[in-house]
């Protein structure tokens, strides 16, 4: 047989071709409805397999289209689809004028069984498949299913907006609390580098080799001033002095101070 296969996505049709040349049938392809009876106007096919949701023109419009040419009417006809899966979305379809209805993904053998059935409805179908009054119907019922998908797909998008917003929003706040924390934790290393810088300047200072007088002690600093031991320590490092005396000084100063004390005193 030659088949028109009909879809908007490449790799369905792809697919779909492979299953069916496998088989031994030849198959054109078209992307949509408006597509295709472009190609049936120059190419005799023996079945059509066609998707639903399509742009320009969809396969319940097609499949009407098709049903009210003299010329193409007796074509057997197989709505193929993933969206379009309700109970009045089946009714539809048959409504139309197709002959079978499949939900993708299907197995080859239920492709192969369904197209069997789509051929002997055919050759079995009268000559004039819808009457005015059947045409109004479908079209009244077309535009019934039509709006339904519409609403359902505006809601989707309302509900993907929503969820967008409420991401945006969790990120916008988690942003701000991390800008918050690199300032804080830049202010935070900031003070410790200048902490550390005075830190080392001061380990610099007191780890240097300090000129001191071999006589009297005084260590000269930098800028060429003498100081005592005491007070230079203390300018140049946190640290406090509690004055005492040791063994040895008590033994050669103290004692003999005292003792001198003592006796110029008559103590």
């Amino acid at each position: 047989m030659n088949i028109l296969v009909v879809d908007d996505l490449i790799i369905n049709r792809k697919l779909l071709c492979a299953t069916l040349e496998a088989e031994g049938h030849s198959v054109v392809q078209a992307q949509n409805g408006l597509e295709a009876l472009e190609v049936l106007a120059q190419e005799s096919v023996d079945a059509i397999i066609s998707d639903i949701l399509m742009p320009k023109m969809d396969g319940y419009r097609f499949c009407h289209e098709l049903r009210r040419s003299e010329k193409l009417k007796h074509i057997a006809f197989i709505h193929y689809t993933s969206t379009y899966t309700s109970p009045g979305d089946r009714q539809l379809s048959k409504t139309v004028g197709a002959d079978n209805y499949l939900v993708k993904p299907t197995a080859t053998k239920v492709l192969l069984e369904t197209l069997d059935e789509a051929m002997r409805h055919a050759t079995e179908r009268r000559a004039s498949v819808l009457k005015d009054t059947d045409t109004a119907f479908a079209v009244k019922e077309y535009s019934v299913v039509l709006v339904k998908k519409l609403e359902e797909k505006n809601q989707e998008l309302e509900q993907a907006m929503s969820e967008l917003r409420r991401t945006h929003e969790v990120l916008a706040e988690l942003n701000d609390t991390l800008e918050h924390r690199v300032q804080e934790r830049t202010a935070e290393l900031e003070a410790a580098n200048r902490e550390l810088a005075r830190a080392l300047s001061e380990v610099k200072e007191l780890s240097a080799i300090l000129p001191i007088c071999s006589y009297c002690k005084k260590i000269r600093d930098d800028k060429d001033y003498w100081h005592n031991v005491e007070s230079y320590i203390s300018a140049h490092t946190d640290a406090k002095f509690s004055h005492g005396y040791c063994p040895e000084c008590e033994e050669k100063i103290v004692k003999p101070e005292m003792e001198k004390f003592f006796k110029e005193n008559g103590i």
